[in-house]
Parts: C-alpha cells; sequence; structure tokens
C-alpha cells in the first residue's frame, strides 16, 4: 500500500490501480477503465512500482496535499488521463437486528486496540479481536471481508469489546443470509448475525467514480 509517515511518502510493489486509488482517495470500486496491467494479478511484478517522494515544506503538508502529488506524478510518468463520473454503486448498510444487538461494553478505563491474526489453518482463518472499538472501527474489518462499501445504520455510539473468528477464504461465494457452504470458519454476515445481533442489508449509494482514459507504462530513467 502507500503511507505517509511525516513529510515522507513511501510505496512497496504497489500497481498504477493502488496509486490512482490513493491519489483520488477512492475504493477499488470506485476506479474502472485503462489497461489490465494496471491492476494486482493480470501480469508479472514488472507492473508493480516502488514510490518514493518527500517534500520540504514544513510542517509536513496534509494528506490532501500527498494526494495532489501522486496525482501529477501520475500525470508526469504514466502519462495518466483520467475523468469522473458520478455513480451509484452497490454498499451494505449495517444495522441492528430485531432483537437487539448482542455487544460487549468495553470498560471505560479501557484503550483501543485491535490484533489480527490471520495465520491459523493456512490462513483459511483470520482471528480479530479488539478492545474498546467503536462500530466506527470495525467498519474497516468488515469491509475487507464484505467486498463491499459498508455505511454504519446502527446508531450505536459506545464502544465494545469484539473476538471472533472469520473464513479467510472463498467469500465471495458467502450472502448476507450466512450461507457459505465451501469455506471453512464463519463469513462475516454469520458472524455479525449469530455473535453481534448486527446485519448487513443490501442498497445502493452515489459515489464519485474515476474512468482511465488512457495510461503507459513509464519509461525506466
Amino acid at each position: 500500500g502507500v503511507f505517509v509517515q511525516g513529510k515522507t511518502l513511501s510505496a512497496e510493489h504497489v500497481s498504477l490501480a493502488d496509486l490512482i486509488e490513493f491519489a483520488w482517495n477512492i475504493r477499488d470500486i470506485q476506479l474502472s477503465g485503462g489497461p489490465s496491467w494496471m491492476r494486482h494479478g493480470m501480469l508479472a511484478s514488472s507492473d508493480l512500482y516502488q514510490v518514493i517522494a518527500k517534500t520540504e515544506v514544513d510542517p509536513a503538508p496534509p494528506m490532501d496535499q500527498f494526494r495532489l502529488m501522486v496525482q501529477t506524478l501520475l500525470a508526469e510518468r504514466f502519462h495518466l488521463q483520467v475523468h469522473h463520473v458520478q455513480k451509484e454503486l452497490p454498499v451494505y448498510h449495517l444495522v441492528v437486528m430485531k432483537n437487539g444487538p448482542k455487544l460487549k461494553e468495553s470498560a471505560a478505563d479501557a484503550k483501543f486496540a485491535m490484533a489480527i491474526d490471520a495465520t491459523r489453518d493456512h490462513g483459511r482463518l483470520t482471528r480479530i479481536k479488539a478492545t474498546h472499538a467503536t462500530i466506527a472501527r470495525l467498519l474497516g474489518q468488515i469491509e475487507h471481508y464484505a467486498g463491499k462499501p459498508v455505511f454504519d445504520k446502527t446508531g450505536l455510539t459506545g464502544a465494545y469489546d469484539f473476538e471472533f473468528e472469520l473464513a479467510g477464504e472463498g467469500l465471495a461465494a458467502a450472502s448476507p443470509d450466512g450461507s457459505a457452504s465451501d469455506v471453512t470458519g464463519q463469513s462475516i454476515f454469520t458472524v455479525l448475525q449469530r455473535e453481534l445481533g448486527l446485519k448487513l442489508e443490501s442498497g445502493n449509494a452515489p459515489f464519485d467514480t474515476v474512468v482511465v482514459d488512457h495510461a503507459e507504462k513509464p519509461v525506466e530513467n
């Protein structure tokens, strides 16, 4: 991924799609068009890039400034040309089930912590443990396993302790009713319903999307 620390932006083994998504602060589903080599998994590692960018601005600029720097870099090195389109995209709304949430309130003096262990059963199981985590903190993990953007519609404002185990593979076959027959462990849909009293409901939401009109592989210096 792309990381910013202080005045330095660094990225290791990233695709052009990764860089575009960082530059315009979008998710994968908000990006379309462009050549096949711009995405992970389409071609060899030669289509993955390393980027290091530093600024002497003092104090360190906000993240938006780094995003603009990457947009300029992409235009110069990849001859990138894009346009924007507003689209309705599929999302999930996280809601409380009829019988109410099954959430464990954290101790008042607890501090936030989250641990993710994906080593069980050769990566087919992932254990997620969080302390003093808000629903907003949990959304990132839910999105990763649900495969779509997730919006919090629970109205829950507390801090909670979570611990659950998820199937690490085959989640594309899972569905919101919890049926995922070909995976080891539970899908995110099953965990939410059975253990947390929450549910993902399908919906749509408007997004700004980026369409790649033109991109070229950079010429080595």
